[in-house]
């Protein structure tokens, strides 16, 4: 079995020295070389397009990254092993699902709660289970992870939830399935977000800081906000799928010239008044996707010329 390994650093990919933990200078992982001591079978093909701690990922990061994504031949292997950061996983995970949406082999994407040495580190087993998932040939583009109750999950890349303030990870709609004793169970039909394909080897996205998430909390000054160069916005909601539609209305309006994407919301759910007022002021629902994957597409859709903003985002 051959499989492609796509290094970007994270904490699979560091180690402690002195009195911090950091991406190893040489930007190797001891990931490999454990899992390659213990398994004969499987042949690495390892490139290093980045070495960063995730938390410092820039839109240029991104950018390499996708010119190393699109550069997979699908012919040449049985897998593809994309190593990521915990702390912008889900980010990560979402922008790898939908530059690579419909590749014909399994994209897996592993991370590390702590680095490799330490006794209680999910990286070994996160990126064992990957290859195993592999090599039965599962299709679709997914993270292994196994959280703080020592369950193996299975999320859809684009699917994923951030793990704020915890070690653990969750799915908008709720894990694909558990991998447990060697065996994949499905707890839901896969779920994975697309985009138009208007992006090649040849046309290679290129991201910029022209996107601005907000995040909702209690008397959120929005007078104060800097919208300069922002091309569009994405504005987060409370897990009531709500935000505070007073001073909301009145600055997108002023800002009117900025599409305002919404996100997380669910279709058939009855919405509260608030998020019926922005809606109808002119904010843009998005159904049923995780804002990390929709901060990932809108950056992408203002990556590209082919069509407007709103009709990629829709």
């Amino acid at each position: 079995m051959k499989v492609l390994l796509i290094m970007t650093g994270g904490t699979i990919g560091s180690s402690f020295d002195g009195d911090s933990i950091n991406v190893r200078a040489d930007g190797k992982s001891e990931v490999v070389d454990r899992y390659l001591s213990e398994h004969k079978d499987v042949t690495f093909d390892t490139v290093h397009p980045l070495n960063i701690l995730s938390e410092s990922i820039t839109c240029r990061d991104c950018n390499t990254l996708a010119k190393a994504l699109f550069d997979v031949d699908p012919a040449a292997y049985d897998g593809v092993i994309v190593t990521a950061g915990s702390d912008s996983l889900a980010y990560l995970a979402s922008f790898v699902g939908l530059l690579l949406g419909g590749c014909p082999i399994p994209v897996m994407i592993v991370a590390a709660n702590k680095i490799l040495t330490a006794s209680d580190s999910n990286g070994y087993a996160n990126f064992s289970c990957a290859v195993d998932l592999i090599r039965q040939g599962t299709c679709g583009i997914m993270v292994p992870y196994r959280n703080t109750d020592g369950v193996m999950y299975v999320h859809a890349a684009t699917d994923l939830r951030q793990a704020d303030y915890c070690d653990d990870f969750d799915s908008f709609h709720g894990a694909y399935g558990v991998f447990e004793n060697g065996v994949l169970h499905e707890k839901r039909s896969y779920i994975a977000q697309q985009i138009p394909r208007v992006f090649d080897r040849c046309h290679l996205p290129r991201l910029s800081d022209n996107v601005l998430m907000l995040t909702p909390y209690p008397m959120q000054a929005y007078t104060r906000i800097n919208t300069d160069g922002v091309r569009a916005v994405l504005h987060t909601l409370y897990h009531s799928a709500t935000l505070d539609a007073d001073p909301f209305v009145p600055w997108m309006k002023a800002h009117h010239e900025i599409p305002v994407f919404l996100a997380p919301l669910h279709s058939g759910r009855k919405r509260y008044q608030t998020t019926v007022d922005a809606i109808g002021a002119g904010a843009i629902p998005l159904t049923d996707i995780a804002p990390e994957c929709a901060y990932m597409k809108l950056l992408l859709a203002c990556a590209q010329e082919k069509m407007s903003i709103q009709a990629f985002m829709q």
